[in-house]
């Protein structure tokens, strides 16, 4: 991989930035301070290390002998903390995975209070979606499954059920709509609304012409207003589409469906596990 490649990289990672300590090699990333990552882009001699937890370091170290060694220039006793890969036909997305894990581990390093404000998203622009940010949709929607606090997730293969790809299959549709919530550069957020009649329909579907809402925020930035945000922009888009009512199906557990009712949305059937919920978006 190029150096240009890994240092995009690093840097799309929320907030990190480029820093030279201790000249011009290496080159090193950091996150509040800490560094994650230093490349060392010698020709011949073409590595960099990352921050590891000594359980992840040890199997890399198993995995890829004489590749991924132990931070060469940190002192024996931060060695099992730091792993120096040489980069020399190693895998791309091995790579990426090492960057993500090498991230996480400063990211968690910090104070719960010092995590959740490096992970404020304070600066927040609600848009429409570009046509090339598209597949983006597809790790929104296996975000937006519920399921309860600290239980396992179901496979990302469970979006390709039918009655799942269906709220993003082709999108851009003439009826489709969707906004993000971008800030510092990353898409945080997504809120789209279909009109999911045909063959399958959607959870929330009420008639075949009514707009379904479905929302997901990445989960570091929930609870902090980017869901009610991109709700109310897509309810104003909606009324000025000329839409009549738009509607929604929400968990009985989902801590969503209070915001759901703050925002004017109302229950008219439910379910065993979810409410229905419709939202009149002009007054008959």
């Amino acid at each position: 991989m190029k150096v240009e490649d890994i240092k995009a990289y690093c840097l799309s990672k929320w907030k990190a930035y480029e820093d030279y300590p201790f000249g011009d090699i290496p080159i090193c990333y950091k996150l509040n301070g800490k560094v994650f990552a230093q490349i060392y882009p010698n020709p011949g001699d073409y590595k960099i290390t990352l921050k590891c937890t000594a359980d992840a370091g040890q199997f890399y170290r198993q995995v890829y002998p004489g590749i991924v060694v132990r931070g060469y220039h940190c002192p024996p006793v931060q060695q099992p903390y730091w792993n120096t890969i040489y980069l020399d036909n190693f895998s791309d997305e091995e790579l990426f995975n090492m960057i993500d894990h090498a991230y996480d581990t400063i990211l968690h390093s910090f104070s719960k209070k010092v995590q959740k404000q490096i992970l404020a998203a304070d600066e927040i622009e609600i848009r429409p979606i570009r046509r090339e940010e598209y597949p983006l949709l597809t790790d929104f929607l296996y975000d937006a499954i519920y399921f309860p606090e600290g239980a396992v997730g179901p496979p990302r293969e469970i979006i390709e059920q039918p009655e799942l790809a269906v709220y993003i299959a082709d999108f851009g549709q003439p009826d489709d709509l969707c906004l993000v919530a971008e800030s510092y550069g990353h898409i945080i957020g997504a809120v789209w609304t279909r009109i999911l009649a045909g063959e399958i329909k959607g959870y929330g579907n009420i008639d075949n012409h009514t707009p379904e809402f479905a929302i997901s925020v990445k989960k570091d930035f929930r609870q902090q207003g980017i869901g009610s945000k991109l709700m109310q922009e897509m309810i104003a888009l909606l009324k000025s589409n000329g839409y009549e009512k738009t509607s929604l199906s929400v968990n009985k557990d989902n801590y969503a469906y209070q915001m759901y009712q703050k925002l004017g949305f109302q229950v008219v059937k439910e379910q065993d596990e979810d409410y229905l919920m419709v939202l009149k978006l002009r007054e008959q």
